[in-house]
């Protein structure tokens, strides 16, 4: 089968199973990658150089390059992983079988043969175990000597790489300059107006749109061999898929039946959902319009009810300052008031005065009341001395 293939897919194949048996370096695979795309590529991935702008264009462009490859690059690595444990897997299983098949082999002899005694097999076990690290060690010299040769091809593929891209600018650059002549020499035969500067000009100009539509050009190429190369990489991943899950297609297929119909069950009732969340949104919308009308309505009495505020705030503003004079009014009346009332004494007051009257009446009664009682305890007293000195008298003639 490797006949038939190119020297980039047998460098490609001898790669992966490198990368199968031990690892690689990241650097060493992604200028692999780079070289693949440089060294196999066209002219329509190169850009027009000579310029910093190019240079820079062409470094993108070189840098889409490696990305594309290293993505298409670790895909096929992961797939030939996969194959690799499958076949691990395959080979485990076969070896199982064959030592089963062994073992009743060997009980089927020792059945019919059993007084052969049993030889001992040491030796030949050593004599196994010494060939197979014989086998390893050569296996690990063929590694060595393909990483050897592997980074060999990798200086090669870098210098071919390198040499080419020097190569296609010269080229390019040469190109530019003679397409330049020869527009030069064409439109000087022409004479245009301006002489040579406005024919230098407008050469410049058509270059650098040449350039742009170059770049243009070399982009939407570049994009098209990625494309190519994603669809022939899906097509091989969905043919390895297919060859993979012939069986499971039918089992797969009946749970995606069950699943869709669990799936259109939960729109039906997501669709249901959506609906009575419709009528909400829209009940919803109407509250919020009504809302919103009955607020500016409410607004618009607040702005009429402080105005009459302001009003009102005013007129109870002037009713305080006339209440504050009222009250400093009352109060000088009140004072004076007090003062008159002071000066008065009981003028004006006719019970007081009639109480008066009849206290000055008791008292000159009861004046006239104790003058006569005055007189009468004076008399009562005299009499009581003229008894008193007559019982004195009394007592002086009587004999002692």
């Amino acid at each position: 089968m490797e006949s038939g293939l190119g020297p980039d897919s047998r460098l490609v194949s001898q790669v992966f199973q490198h990368c199968c048996s031990s690892e690689l370096l990241a650097s060493d695979l992604d200028y692999l990658m780079f070289s693949f795309g440089g060294a196999g590529g066209s002219r329509e991935a190169l850009p027009p150089s000579g310029q910093p702008d190019d240079e820079e264009w062409s470094e993108e462009v070189k840098k889409q390059q490696e990305q594309q490859l290293r993505r298409e690059l670790l895909d096929q690595y992961h797939l030939l992983l996969m194959e690799r444990n499958r076949y691990r897997r395959y080979n485990a299983y076969l070896q199982h079988r064959i030592c089963e098949s062994l073992r009743k082999k060997k009980g089927l002899e020792a059945a019919e043969t059993p007084e052969r005694a049993a030889q001992p097999e040491a030796p030949e076990k050593e004599q196994a175990y010494l060939h197979y690290l014989a086998i390893l060690e050569e296996l690990r010299k063929q590694e060595v000597d393909d990483l050897e040769w592997y980074h060999q091809e990798l200086g090669q593929l870098k210098q071919q790489c390198q040499e080419k891209q020097v190569r296609v600018e010269k080229e390019w650059r040469r190109f530019q300059a003679l397409k330049k002549q020869v527009v030069m020499q064409v439109m000087g035969s022409c004479r245009l107006r301006g002489g040579r500067q406005a024919a230098l000009r407008e050469v410049e100009q058509t270059q650098a749109l040449e350039d742009k539509k170059e770049k243009e050009m070399s982009a939407v190429r570049l994009e098209n061999v990625q494309l190519k190369q994603s669809l022939v990489h899906f097509q091989t991943r969905m043919r390895a898929q297919e060859d993979l899950s012939e069986g499971l297609l039918l089992i797969d297929f009946e749970q995606l039946k069950i699943e869709n119909q669990t799936f259109n069950e939960k729109v039906e009732e997501r669709n249901e959902e959506l609906s009575k969340l419709r009528n909400k949104v829209t009940n919803n919308v109407q509250t919020i319009t009504h809302v919103k009308e009955k607020l500016h309505y409410v607004d618009m009495e607040n702005a009429c009810k402080k105005t009459q505020l302001l009003e009102i705030e005013s007129q109870v503003s002037l009713g305080r300052d006339i209440l504050t004079r009222t009250k400093q009014a009352r109060d000088s009346l009140r004072m004076d008031n007090i003062k008159l009332y002071q000066k008065s004494g009981l003028l004006g007051k006719e019970s007081l005065l009639r109480d008066l009257e009849v206290k000055v009446d008791k008292t000159a009664v009861l004046s006239q009341r104790l003058e006569s009682l005055k007189r009468h305890h004076t008399g009562l007293m005299l009499s009581c001395k003229g008894v008193k000195q007559k019982i004195r008298e009394a007592k002086a003639f009587l004999p002692s």
